[in-house]
């Protein structure tokens, strides 16, 4: 695409000095781009690049200027947001292949199940009895679908998902392969020194624009639902456990384990390895930290970190404190030293 085309496409201001006919044939990444690519920074970190890449043009924030190796101005164009602008681009250049409309001969459907218009179901995909496949549904191979499960219209699962029984999924879901909606919760009481299993007999509600990783699991419910509210993003690995509740547009980052019952408000980030306990209340607009222990509620807006989590200023003195102690340790050694000899 010729420059000027490219900064209709991603609403951008071409800096005067670049040339609106020169072409691009690749998006790449700042480091390793060659003459002919476009590239973009968003994080502060790599601007120093701006002035070694070999890219034709940048993307930049607005107000950062080009020049390169050689001193000469470089071709950039000035957005917003860099990384929205890059979506955009990549979906122009790189589209992904539509998978072909129909419905696989290599499937078994139940008869009392209801499956929309204009679907897209692979090889090797069941669905349950009085299950509802909505219009424009992509089921990609070897999906296991259960019985009373409705899926939204134009929703993607992608292949290997287990959704069992009750599961309620709406509208432009993605759920990518391996995950698993709607298995039984860890949830067991102990009777004459055995672990008995408490049955849990509720379902998994996935509202609209949510998005969840590969292989991670939510689990349904004791009584009720699990629920993940409208536009929420789960990343791969994330264990989500029986009645679980997460608001609107929040982000659960890998390797996060969240224990039962625990409620999280809307537009909260949960960062990789965190741990959340039980029955816990989580705020509104609230930022966990990589590989926090949450044992107890945490107040709109806050952001802790550590183990267990604290406010990120207290748990970042306390942090501070323990690498000096191996220091400390020392100094502690020399004076209960020098107290000795002067006994």
């Amino acid at each position: 695409m010729k420059l000027i085309e490219i900064a209709k496409l991603i609403n951008g201001r071409l800096n005067p000095n670049s040339s609106v006919e020169l072409e691009v044939n690749r998006i790449a990444r700042i480091e390793e781009a060659k003459p002919g690519d476009i590239t973009w920074f968003s994080h502060p970190k790599y601007r120093k690049w701006v002035s070694k890449t070999h890219a034709s043009c940048i993307i930049v924030p607005k107000g950062v200027s080009g020049s390169s190796r050689s001193g000469s101005s470089i071709s950039t164009i000035e957005v917003e947001n860099p990384s929205l602008a890059i979506a955009r681009l990549l979906q122009e250049f790189y589209p992904k292949s539509a998978p072909e409309k129909g419905v696989s001969k290599l499937v078994q459907i139940d008869a009392t199940a209801k499956i929309g218009k204009e679907v897209s179901i692979g090889a090797f995909v069941y669905v349950g009895k009085d299950s509802i496949v909505g219009d424009r549904v992509t089921i990609l191979p070897r999906v296991y679908i259960g019985n009373n499960v409705t899926i939204g219209d134009d929703t993607c699962i992608y292949p290997n998902v287990t959704i069992e029984d009750k599961v309620v999924i709406g509208k432009r879901v993605i759920i990518y392969s391996g995950a698993v909606i709607g298995s039984d919760g860890f949830a067991y009481t102990k009777v004459n020194g055995k672990h008995e299993r408490i049955p849990h007999c509720g379902g998994v509600v996935l509202e609209d624009d949510v998005e969840i990783g590969a292989l991670s699991t939510v689990d349904r419910a004791v009584i009720g639902n699990t629920i993940i509210k409208r536009g929420t993003k789960i990343d791969n690995l994330v264990q989500v456990a029986h009645n679980v509740v997460i608001g609107e547009d929040s982000i659960i980052v890998a390797q996060v384990g969240i224990a039962g019952s625990t409620k999280i408000g809307k537009n909260v980030t949960i960062a990789g390895q965190a741990g959340l306990s039980d029955h816990l209340i989580i705020g509104d607009n609230v930022v966990i930290g990589a590989q926090a222990g949450v044992t107890k509620n945490v107040p709109t807006g806050m952001t802790v970190s550590g183990y267990p989590a604290r406010p990120h200023s207290a748990s970042k003195k306390a942090y501070g404190l323990l690498i000096k102690l191996p220091e400390l340790f020392k100094r502690v050694r020399k004076l209960e030293r020098g107290i000795t000899l002067k006994r």
